[in-house]
C-alpha cells in the first residue's frame, strides 16, 4: 500500500509536465537570457548600468509573461481537457532532506569533476573553471530532469547524451572569455529544452484525446 501511495503521488508530480511545458517554458527563458546577452553586447562600451537593466529586464519580462500565458493556454485548452486538472500535493519533511543530498552529491562531483580536469587537461585553453562548470550543469540538469519527470520517456536519454557531446564541441570550438562562450551555450541548451517540450506535447496530443462527455 505504502509503494502504491508514492506511486500514485509520483504520477501527479510528473503531470506537471506531462505536456511538456514546463520544460518548453525553461528553454524560452535560456532564449531569452541569450537574447539579452547578444543585445547587451551591442551597447557601447561606456554605456551605464541602466542601459544593461533596461536591456535585461525589456527582453524577460515579455519572455516571462509570454511563456506563463503560453503554459496557462496549453493546459486550459489542450491538457486539462484530456487529462482534467490536478492540483499537486506538497510534500515536505524526507522529501526536502533527500533533495538537498542530492544537490549537494551533485555540487561534489562537479567541483571533484573539474578539479581533475584542470589538473590534468591543461593543454588546451579551452579547459577552465567555469566552461567546465557548464559542461558538467546543464546535462547533469537535464539528466535529473528526465530522471524525475520523464522516465517513461527513454528517448530523452539521447538528449541528454547530444547535449553533453554538443557542450564538449562548443567549448572547444568556441573562443573567447566566459561571457562570449555563455550565449552559445544558452542558446543551444535552451533550443534542446525547448525541443524536448515541443517533442514531449506532440507526443502527448497524439496519444491522449478529449474526454467524451457521458451522454444525460
Amino acid at each position: 500500500m505504502k509503494d502504491q501511495v508514492r506511486a500514485y503521488q509520483d504520477r501527479l508530480k510528473r503531470y506537471d509536465n506531462i505536456d511538456g511545458t514546463g520544460e518548453m517554458f525553461l528553454g524560452l527563458m535560456l532564449l531569452g537570457f541569450t537574447l539579452a546577452g547578444y543585445l547587451e553586447a551591442c551597447l557601447p562600451d561606456n554605456a551605464s548600468r541602466w542601459w544593461h537593466g533596461i536591456v535585461i529586464y525589456g527582453v524577460m519580462i515579455p519572455v516571462f509573461v509570454i511563456g506563463f500565458l503560453a503554459r496557462r493556454l496549453i493546459k486550459k485548452h489542450l491538457t486539462w481537457p484530456r487529462t482534467g486538472y490536478a492540483a499537486y500535493p506538497r510534500t515536505g519533511g524526507k522529501s526536502w532532506w533527500m533533495g538537498m543530498v542530492a544537490v549537494f552529491v551533485v555540487a561534489l562531483v562537479l567541483a571533484l569533476g573539474s578539479a581533475y580536469l584542470l589538473r590534468h587537461a591543461r593543454w588546451h585553453p579551452a579547459i577552465n573553471l567555469p566552461r567546465i562548470g557548464l559542461l558538467f550543469a546543464w546535462p547533469a540538469m537535464y539528466a535529473l530532469w528526465v530522471y524525475c519527470m520523464d522516465k517513461h520517456r527513454p528517448w530523452k536519454w539521447l538528449l541528454v547524451i547530444f547535449m553533453a557531446l554538443g557542450l564538449v564541441a562548443l567549448a572547444f570550438l568556441v573562443p573567447g572569455n566566459f561571457e562570449a562562450f555563455f550565449q552559445p551555450v544558452s542558446l543551444f541548451v535552451g533550443l534542446i529544452w525547448l525541443t524536448s517540450g515541443g517533442a514531449t506535447l506532440y507526443s502527448y496530443l497524439r496519444h491522449t484525446h478529449p474526454a467524451i462527455p457521458e451522454a444525460q
